[in-house]
């Protein structure tokens, strides 16, 4: 655990009416300052409250066990934290997290968009607020996809097509990369193919129906792609995002699944060899006339029912989910806000050009299963579809028993 102590120059004279508080927040690590931005703006509107940034691991399922160690430790050193849009259920149903439903009126709420706030309901109740949402998107190199006189692909089978095509050509590329190491990114990525073929984990009735032929074609597609066309990376069932962004922005990647978060780290020359060669489009579909599905992402500032400052805790949650923070984090890390007026920011859609015309797939960005088992869930999909990439399962039979072992997870 690293411990960043983040703190503004001003400082209000001490009074009986302010005392002077320490919230602890634990949170991702500040990659360009952009927090410390955040937090200095709320210490100028808050100078009795201090900030200090605890910073969480990189990876997602390490960030989930550091703060369940210490919310089921009832610690009261942490105040406020970051959650993954899955996690609100978990925390929730556990009695760990502050319900926030009448820290916000109802025109307050209808201004973020209604995933991203529809995440952060579990049982009627509010329990996080959103401060960034993400979509999958397909990166592209433009300059490739022109140069071979190649249109964006529609299709999963039009991105092998034109991959194949063009490692053919330039020998050295390779044709596509993702999160597909077994963490949750693999779900994310994998979700985005079953949905695609029509696939899904539960029906609307809550009845887990994984195991169909449309799952299977899903994750063949996704097998086929490292073991016959061959047109992922060596290695790829190690990668997360970092890995998967690398050999893009080396140059050496026709296609880059990745979230919006990679677009300004693609534009900066210092970290890429591809500035102004990039493109961003929507994940393929199964065919030419299915759907185009994105995994729903983002993250909530959540606040545990055992701090001892709430107030100050929620205030501050109200401020990182608010317009100006938000703003904020656009800009510095071309984060997607989660409210809706900021699409229309001019500052904004400067910075992140592809925003205007990829409204249509945030707002309609399908989400993970919601349950207070999903994080069991998703490391069975993880498990089971990394045994079918090795080959030590038959896709059908991965698909199979992951539907099995999802139904003797939620007892069905």
């Amino acid at each position: 655990m690293c411990l960043v102590v983040i703190s503004a120059g001003c400082k209000a004279e001490n009074s009986d009416e302010e005392k002077e508080v320490t919230l602890n927040y634990y949170s991702h690590v500040d990659e360009n300052g952009t927090l410390t931005n955040i937090i200095n703006r709320f210490h100028e509107e808050n100078p009795n409250i201090k900030v200090n940034v605890v910073e969480l691991p990189a990876d997602t399922n390490k960030k989930l066990q550091m703060i369940s160690t210490a919310l089921q430790a009832e610690d009261d050193s942490l105040d406020m934290f970051d959650a993954d849009v899955t996690w609100p259920p978990i925390f929730a149903s556990a009695g760990w997290v502050t319900d926030l439903t009448d820290q916000l009126t109802q025109d307050e709420k209808d201004k973020y968009l209604p995933g991203a706030i529809n995440a952060n309901i579990y049982k009627d109740k509010l329990w996080g607020l959103p401060y960034r949402i993400d979509a999958g998107m397909l990166y592209y190199r433009k300059d490739l996809l022109k140069k071979y006189n190649k249109p964006v692909p529609e299709t999963w089978e039009e991105l092998v097509e034109t991959a194949t095509y063009i490692m053919e050509k330039e020998p050295e590329m390779k044709g596509l990369a993702g999160s597909w190491k077994q963490y949750e990114g693999l779900t994310c990525n994998l979700m985005e193919y079953v949905w695609s073929y029509g696939g899904d984990v539960f029906d609307e009735d809550g009845k887990v129906i994984y195991n169909s032929p449309e799952t299977v074609k899903a994750t063949k597609m996704m097998v086929d792609m490292i073991n016959t066309s061959k047109i992922t990376p060596e290695g790829i069932i190690n990668f997360g995002s970092g890995d998967a962004r690398a050999p893009f922005f080396a140059g050496k990647l026709v296609f880059l699944r990745d979230w919006p978060s990679g677009w300004n780290k693609s534009q900066d020359a210092d970290k890429s060899q591809v500035v102004g060669k990039v493109g961003i489009a929507q994940l393929p579909k199964a065919d030419k006339d299915g759907n185009s599905y994105s995994t729903l992402g983002g993250w909530q500032i959540m606040v545990s029912k055992f701090s001892k400052n709430q107030e100050e805790a929620i205030k501050f949650a109200k401020f990182m989910a608010g317009e100006e923070a938000e703003k904020m984090e656009a800009l510095g890390l071309s984060h997607l806000p989660s409210i809706k007026s900021l699409y229309e920011d001019k500052e904004i859609l400067e910075k992140m050009p592809f925003v205007e015309n990829m409204l249509p797939v945030f707002m309609n960005a399908n989400p993970r299963p919601k349950s207070p088992y999903y994080s069991e869930i998703s490391n069975v999909l993880q498990l089971q579809t990394q045994l079918a990439f090795v080959g030590e399962k038959t896709v059908e039979d991965a698909v199979k028993d992951a539907d099995n072992e999802i139904k003797k997870i939620i007892g069905q």
